[in-house]
């Protein structure tokens, strides 16, 4: 091979040192080159003139390495910093947040000692974000809204002047400003959260008075079955049975763009917290994934064999879907592109009644008083109804099946709620395969009465349509058709369960459940007001099989804690 014609010319790689031999490579590095610079700087020291040969001067390194130069002290901090652990960095900002929080306390203490405020305030704010960073729910809040509930039951406000056909979903803005509502007539519309205004109507379409093709730009065209807001307030999605998913904006009152992927009725939607990703399900049996702030799709998940009737979702890249009529629930791990799948289909009959009705008397006799939830007097009578209710299926001998898990709501990470046609409340965790725990007949059981030629309808129970949980705290509620809207506590302790304490009144078909804590001016308030909406209406959510007499509107409820039972948090 030819050599190189640059190379050829006497440039080779070796470099020639200042004043030295030529064709003498330098010594980098090593003892002898140490040894060496040694040696020269002893020569020097010892003609004490100071004076340097002439192959130093100009170094423009040895003179910053000898002098210093500004910059190098102006960098001198940021080099500490740079030179800070990973442990160091931790504890520091530890301290900066216990800082904060203990300057919060000291200036709203007034009269109160600081010392016992930091021993309470603070450890109790620190634990609680802790617990939060990992997934679990910490916060017992239920039994300080025992009392305002059944204050709030009286002051509800219903917005009545808005949807012709049954509500079928709503949802509240985290800020709490707002309040939307979709119905079977395909309009969607926007609340004044604190004086009930109408602010604005989004009509539906009509195909069958336009004979036309609709203008998807325009809005639905068919039922509306799900509404979720974004985590900052800014967007509004809304998907319905004419398989489209939009997207709205809050400040603008604008359509924004509209998604056609799915083939089938898209039955739920679900921002993520702390993220405009966007989560839906459904009739097609696939979860599909949006990035609101682009605008665009993401991706597809499949897994389910049958519609896809609800999902839920928090912080964690991960969404809770109920699977319908395939009595699944299904846990999708995005990040890892794997699902977890969850066996519904409990089954109500002598044994389990039974069964609950032993724990329940094991309960009240042996639990200690201080472990019990505080339960108001609507909760305590629901409990004797309940208990007499089970006792007479037991005598009556009959037995209820889950055939479709039509809603869910996630408690915490690892936690959730689910709820289905037998009227059973269950209780998942995502280490069991199996529910953890099974309320029976939750919202109670139609019983049928005997006519002239002495047959009678079975008895029936009241199908759970909706489930919300206010998110990494000890309460949920529930709703069907018998009337109410049902408060739960989740136990303490390591025993899973949940009991109920309270009722809210709500006739007619609950088919959405929207619950917010309203932002508070005190960043240390442990206790916040919460906003629950309710859409009310004269059918079922996805379908017309039956029909009861009730008023198409959307009822809020504002509950605040009570300072008597602050206590027993």
């Amino acid at each position: 091979m030819a050599k190189d014609r640059f190379l050829a010319q006497g440039v080779t790689g070796t470099k020639r040192p200042r004043g030295g031999k030529p064709g003498r490579a330098p010594q980098r590095g090593g003892k002898p080159a140490a040894a060496a610079a040694a040696k020269s700087i002893n020569r020097r020291a010892a003609r004490g003139d100071g004076s340097e040969s002439e192959d130093n001067v100009g170094d423009i390194g040895d003179l910053e390495h000898r002098y210093g130069t500004d910059s190098d002290e102006a960098s001198s901090s940021d080099d500490d910093a740079l030179m800070e652990t990973a442990a160091e960095k931790r504890l520091r900002l530890a301290k900066e947040y216990i800082g904060k929080v203990k300057a919060v306390t000291e200036a709203e203490s007034g009269d109160y000692d600081a010392a016992q405020m930091d021993r309470d305030l603070i450890a109790e704010r620190l634990l609680t974000d802790a617990q939060e960073r990992s997934g679990r729910w910490s916060r017992r809040i239920a039994s300080s809204f025992v009392g305002p509930a059944e204050e709030a039951a009286a002051g509800a406000r219903v917005l009545r002047t808005g949807h012709r056909l049954p509500v079928t979903s709503v949802a509240v803005t985290p800020d709490g400003r707002f309040v939307y509502s979709g119905s079977k007539d395909g309009s969607l519309i926007k609340w004044q959260r604190e004086s009930g205004a109408k602010l604005k109507v989004f009509y539906g379409q009509n195909r069958a008075k336009k004979r036309q093709a609709p203008n998807h730009r325009l809005g639905h065209c068919d039922h509306i079955l799900a509404i979720a807001v974004s985590h900052d307030s800014k967007y509004v999605a809304t998907g319905g049975r004419d398989r489209r998913i939009h997207i709205w904006s809050v400040d603008s009152d604008t359509h924004l763009a509209v998604f056609h992927q799915h083939k089938d009725s898209v039955t739920g939607l679900a921002f993520r917290r702390g993220s405009n990703q966007l989560y839906s399900c459904s009739a097609d049996r696939m979860v599909k994934l949006w990035n609101i702030d682009e605008l665009g799709y993401m991706d597809t998940l499949f897994g389910h064999q049958d519609s896809a009737t609800a999902i839920s979702t928090l912080h964690r890249e991960q969404a809770v879907t109920t699977g319908g009529r395939d009595k699944t629930v299904r846990l999708w791990k995005i990040a890892d592109e794997a699902q977890l799948v969850f066996r519904a289909g409990s089954t109500t009959d002598q044994h389990r009644i039974t069964k609950a009705l032993t724990e329940s008397q094991r309960d009240d006799t042996t639990a200690d008083a201080a472990q019990l939830p505080v339960q108001g007097a609507s909760a305590a009578a629901a409990a004797l109804a309940h208990a007499d209710t089970l006792r007479a299926l037991a005598a009556a001998g009959v037995e209820f099946t889950e055939q479709c898990v039509d809603c869910v709501a996630m408690i915490d990470e690892e936690t959730y709620v689910t709820g289905g046609d037998s009227g059973a409340l269950s209780l998942w965790s995502m280490h069991k395969k199996k529910p953890v725990y099974i309320y029976h007949a939750a919202h109670g059981v139609r019983f049928g009465s005997g006519s002239d030629d002495g047959d009678s309808t079975p008895p029936k129970p009241h199908w759970i349509t909706a489930v919300a949980a206010v998110p990494f705290t000890d309460l949920f509620f529930s709703a069907s058709s018998d009337g109410w809207i049902r408060m739960w506590q989740m136990r303490p302790g390591k025993t899973p369960g949940f009991d109920p304490v309270g009722a809210l009144p709500a006739v007619g078909f609950v088919n959405s459940l929207a619950v917010c804590e309203l932002p508070a001016a005190d960043p240390m308030a442990s206790q916040l007001d919460l906003v629950l909406a309710a859409a009310v209406g004269q059918e079922p959510r996805l379908g017309r099989w039956e029909k009861v007499k009730a008023r198409n509107v959307v009822k809020l409820f504002q509950l605040s804690p009570s300072p008597q039972n602050k206590a027993h948090t």
